[in-house]
């Protein structure tokens, strides 16, 4: 039975996932992200037995060289891809996390020829396929409207070094920045912003109803760039907060949105969403990724 190995590399932790052709898992894998995460993945798996080897990463990246070029939320803000991996003597094909993930739920789950993940987590991305198409764009970057900017008008930084980013204002890393200036108060990370307000507490209450509307417009971006039939989001904040986003995020939506709204659904494989989407990667290489010489 063919086995692929799908790696998710994020700004916190990497994850390597063991599946065969039905996403069914085998074997997994976690580990802190290094500088060289990649690395520490080919020694942690040396011994499992498979036939290819998928990567979804946190970008920007650069496909042809196989690299990361400027990760903003990672140890090393520049790292290889592809070249750690080579001693596993394995195809190898790579992408961003949010292309991996969506085309994972294309391969495996879903089927819909028009349909986007976003990922809400340390930062916001964006995967997406359009008329069957997964797109990447000239790097593989094409994807990365969590740095969109949705207020051209704010002085909020994105760890990115811009300004006015869907992530600046979304992403969990800048919530208790954000948080700090709108009550004046200090909280150590957004799980306890919203812990707050299912307490009740007026200052998170505020805070998470600005967040939403937030969350709107970037979404609403999001759904103007692909029109796509199928939102499917996943991320730590978004999977912890569900309760919270979905019965208030419609109606906000509607206040931006000048299109037909897509149906919305969670994740469909929570912590292994990225990882599974790799081993998609592996399993069914898309066209458009074959362009960029992949697998290798």
């Amino acid at each position: 039975m063919p086995l692929y190995l799908g790696v998710d590399v994020g700004a916190t932790w990497t994850r390597a996932v063991l599946v065969d052709d039905h996403a069914n898992v085998v074997n997994r894998l976690k580990i802190r992200t290094s500088k060289n995460p990649l690395a520490d993945v080919a020694e942690a798996v040396a011994g499992w037995k498979f036939d290819s080897i998928g990567v979804g990463s946190i970008g920007p990246m650069d496909l042809r060289s196989g690299w990361v070029t400027n990760s903003p939320n990672s140890p090393a803000r520049q790292f290889p891809l592809v070249e750690p991996l080579k001693k596993l003597s394995k195809p190898v094909v790579v992408a961003n996390d949010c292309v991996a993930a969506v085309w994972g739920e294309y391969v495996f789950k879903h089927g819909v020829d028009n349909m986007v993940y976003l990922t809400l987590s340390t930062g916001v991305g964006v995967g997406a396929v359009v008329n069957g198409t997964l797109l990447l764009g000239k790097d593989g970057n094409a994807h990365e409207l969590g740095h969109a900017v949705i207020d051209f008008r704010a002085g909020r930084q994105c760890g990115c070094g811009g300004f006015g980013h869907f992530e600046a204002y979304i992403g969990g890393a800048n919530v208790p920045k954000w948080f700090r200036e709108v009550s004046g108060e200090a909280v150590a990370d957004a799980a306890e912003v919203f812990s707050r307000y299912r307490a009740g507490d007026s200052k998170a209450v505020e805070f998470v109803n600005l967040w939403l509307d937030a969350l709107a417009a970037g979404i609403a971006t999001v759904v103007a760039a692909y029109d796509p039939e199928l939102l499917i989001v996943g991320g730590s904040v978004a999977l912890n907060n569900w309760d919270i986003i979905i019965p208030k995020l419609s109606p906000r939506l509607a206040k931006y949105l000048g299109v037909r709204p897509p149906k919305i659904l969670q994740a469909s494989f929570g912590d292994d969403e990225v990882a599974i989407g790799a081993a998609a990667l592996a399993y069914k290489t898309p066209d458009s990724l074959k362009k960029f010489g992949y697998p290798r």
